[in-house]
Formats: C-alpha cells, sequence, structure tokens
C-alpha cells in the first residue's frame, strides 16, 4: 500500500522555501514508487519550477513579508486575520483528507502566523503514533533575534509538543543549532543532522551545458540572486561591472535574474547591452549551470550555497542582512573555510571578488557534509516503512513542564 507523505513550506519572499522542498521531495520519489507526496506551499511562483514526478501540490493563497513575523495578503484584498484563518482552513482540511503517514514542515513550527495548528492538532489526535517532523536549514538567523522570537511565540514548546525528530540540513562543524541556539536537552536530543542539500549534478550534461554557454570565451560566470526579488541591487552592481569593463577579459556571464525580480528592474537590465552578457529571467537547468561556471555570484541563500558546493564552483557572494542575518552569517562561516568570498554588493567588491575566485580556481580541500538528499530519501523510508506498525511507531517523548536551556535560562 503508497505511503502518504505530506510537506508543508511558505515563500513570503523569493522561492528558497519552494525549491527545498523540492529537491527534497524529488529525492525521495524518483527511487520510490509506492509513496505519495503532497506539497502545501503558498509560493506564488510553484508554477514556474519542475514539479517532481509523483509529487501533488496545492497552492494556497500568497503571502506578503512585511517584517519578521509580519506578513499580508500578496494580492488578495483581504483583511489579514482572515487571510490567514483562510489559508489555516485550507491547511485542515488537506492534512485530514490526505491523513498522511509522514508529516514534513520547513522551517516554522506552526507554520506562517501559525497556521498550521489545527492541522497538526487534528493529525496527532487522529494518530498520535504518526510521524511529524520539522525541517531547519543551517542557519535560521542571529542567534539573539531567534532567542527573542523563540520566547515571544513559545516555539520550543511548539517543537516538543508536536515533533518526533528535527532534521538540519547542515553540518554542525559549520553550524551547530544545539550550541549555537542554545538548545535544551529534550529538543537537542531530537536533531538529526542530515548535511547541505546539495544536488547531484550529471558530469556529461554539466559539460555539454558549459561548451553552450561559454562559446569562446576561457571563463563562465553565473550571476544568480535567487528568486530576485530582492536581488535588484546585486544584479544592478554586476552589471556596472561588465558596463565599465571591470570583469576580467574573455568572461562570459550569464545572470539569471530570478522570476520574482521587479518588472521595472528586470526590464531596465534586459535593456542593457553588454558584450559577454546575457539576462535571462530563469532557467530549468540553473543547478547545472552553476556546476558548469568557474565562478558563481549571488547572495548566499541556502540553495545558492548548495549547488556552489554541488559543483565545487567557487563563490562570490554578497548577502542581504534585513530582515533576516542567515544569508551573511552562513557567507562568513563559508569564507572561513574558504569556501567563499564575502563581499558588498558595489561593482568594484564583485569584480575584484570574481577575479580572486578566477584565480584560485575549483573548491579544494574538506568540504562540509554535502549528502544531504540522500540522507533524506533513507530517513524517509526508515519512517514509512515502520509507518502503521505499533511496534514501529515513534515513541513521543513526555512533555517537560518547563524547557531550560543548558545555560539555566528558562523558555517559554
Amino acid at each position: 500500500m503508497a505511503r502518504r507523505w505530506l510537506l508543508y513550506s511558505y515563500d513570503a519572499m523569493g522561492l528558497g522555501h519552494v525549491r527545498r522542498s523540492l529537491a527534497v521531495a524529488k529525492a525521495v520519489l524518483r527511487e520510490s514508487k509506492d509513496i505519495g507526496a503532497l506539497l502545501l506551499t503558498c509560493s506564488p511562483l510553484v508554477d514556474a519550477l519542475p514539479i517532481p514526478q509523483g509529487l501533488d501540490y496545492i497552492k494556497l493563497p500568497s503571502a506578503r513579508k512585511l517584517d519578521n513575523d509580519h506578513y499580508a495578503p500578496r494580492t488578495l484584498p483581504m483583511e489579514p486575520g482572515t487571510f490567514r484563518r483562510m489559508r489555516a482552513r485550507l491547511i485542515l482540511d488537506a492534512a485530514q483528507m490526505y491523513d498522511p503517514h509522514l508529516v514534513l514542515i520547513d522551517k516554522s513550527p506552526l507554520g506562517l502566523m501559525g497556521e498550521c495548528r489545527d492541522a497538526l492538532d487534528a493529525l496527532r489526535m487522529g494518530n498520535p503514533g504518526r510521524s511529524m517532523v520539522l525541517g531547519w536549514r543551517d542557519i535560521l538567523d542571529d542567534p539573539k533575534t531567534v532567542f527573542a522570537e523563540w520566547s515571544r511565540n513559545g516555539t520550543l514548546r511548539n517543537v516538543e509538543t508536536y515533533y518526533n525528530e528535527l532534521w538540519v540540513y547542515g553540518d554542525p562543524e559549520l553550524f551547530d543549532v544545539r550550541e549555537e541556539y542554545n538548545l535544551p536537552g529534550p529538543i537537542a536530543s531530537r536533531i538529526r543532522y542530515l548535511g547541505y542539500l546539495a544536488p547531484d549534478v550529471d558530469a556529461a550534461s554539466r559539460e555539454l551545458l558549459r561548451s553552450s554557454l561559454l562559446g569562446n570565451e576561457d571563463a563562465l560566470a553565473v550571476v544568480t540572486p535567487g528568486g530576485g526579488e530582492d536581488g535588484e541591487r546585486v544584479t544592478a552592481a554586476y552589471l556596472d561591472a561588465a558596463s565599465r569593463g571591470l570583469l576580467p577579459r574573455r568572461l562570459r556571464s550569464l545572470v539569471v535574474t530570478g522570476p520574482a525580480m521587479p518588472a521595472s528592474a528586470l526590464a531596465g537590465f534586459q535593456a542593457r547591452s553588454i558584450p559577454g552578457v546575457t539576462v535571462e529571467t530563469f532557467r530549468a537547468d540553473l543547478t547545472t549551470a552553476i556546476a558548469a561556471a568557474d565562478v558563481v555570484v549571488g547572495m548566499g541563500g541556502y540553495n545558492t550555497v548548495c549547488e556552489a558546493l554541488a559543483g565545487r564552483t567557487p563563490a562570490v557572494l554578497a548577502p542581504r542582512r534585513w530582515p533576516r542575518q542567515e544569508q551573511y552569517l552562513r557567507a562568513k562561516r563559508f569564507e572561513a573555510r574558504g569556501l567563499c568570498r564575502v563581499v558588498e554588493p558595489e561593482p568594484r567588491a564583485l569584480s575584484d571578488g570574481v577575479r580572486q575566485a578566477l584565480a584560485s580556481g575549483p573548491l579544494r580541500g574538506r568540504l562540509p557534509a554535502c549528502g544531504g538528499l540522500e540522507r533524506v530519501r533513507q530517513e524517509v523510508r526508515r519512517i514509512l516503512q515502520q509507518a502503521g506498525g505499533a511496534n514501529g511507531a515513534p515513541a513521543r517523548m513526555p512533555l517537560s513542564p518547563r524547557l531550560s536551556s543548558p545555560r539555566g535560562e528558562a523558555w517559554a
């Protein structure tokens, strides 16, 4: 009998969460025909992304991020409270009707604006042995901000209440969430580090694409600000560097703005005619293009970093620092390992970084754990093979009266 897997992610800025969820689903489903998977997402651009065979999705009304913990409808003329209730009802109905054996929630234990709480309660009461997993990227934000949010929202209490396991898509040698976020024992004991979700890249496809993109030039740069919603400054700075002749001669540049790039900015970028530079909105083969490149220029989002690791492509990163600092913190940790260069989004800084990256060549030495997608596949198979059997049902840890960190601080 097919096992049912429910995934939830949201994107109120960019494409990071939905791309991560799709990569996870693809890694599992391509070798597991006996699993049915349903993704709940509000990404306004999910239709632009390749959907893995075996996965279906429900598109929730899209949200727009105003600030940390503050969201509004992206397009619908609705009051935020009504908007949240509508999304929560859609999630509840889908969860109850689909009745999954495994639930994987991305990043926020209760979802955006707490909208998953009713669904999580219903699923838990319907089957206390159901496997509930929370997935975290390597870095959430700076510890001070995380502590404040967790205390304000009761985050760790919700993690302990609802989740059997917490999967971290990273390497504890680079960023150990247990120590960095001072996690209390009941939460720390549920963590499984799976490694970075670096995708597999077919060598033949990589060489074929490189040949077609490179042309007669000596080196290839791929510029990608992720989904593009807040990547205007980095893209503009790189194009300025190219137009001013600051980049190396005989460098071919493929600039992929992302489908969420503001229309006015995109029109301006596409109107510029710069020798050796091609501007595109979207590429389904971006992962392969990054692996084929001699340098990748980006903002330091989780997916860009994973794709650079997959191709051992040196990276020049100009990370955002608002509304979250996770890109900046990730980039600095990688820079300390010699895995990237962190620069300001200015023409001269970007061009200097590109020159240095080209001189250093492909990434060498000890990379962080990059087998996250294979580990996800193994973990999903492990859980779903146990699903339905009393002896295999994951044990739920008792709820402690009050969580305390190892250093003695009390968590709400």
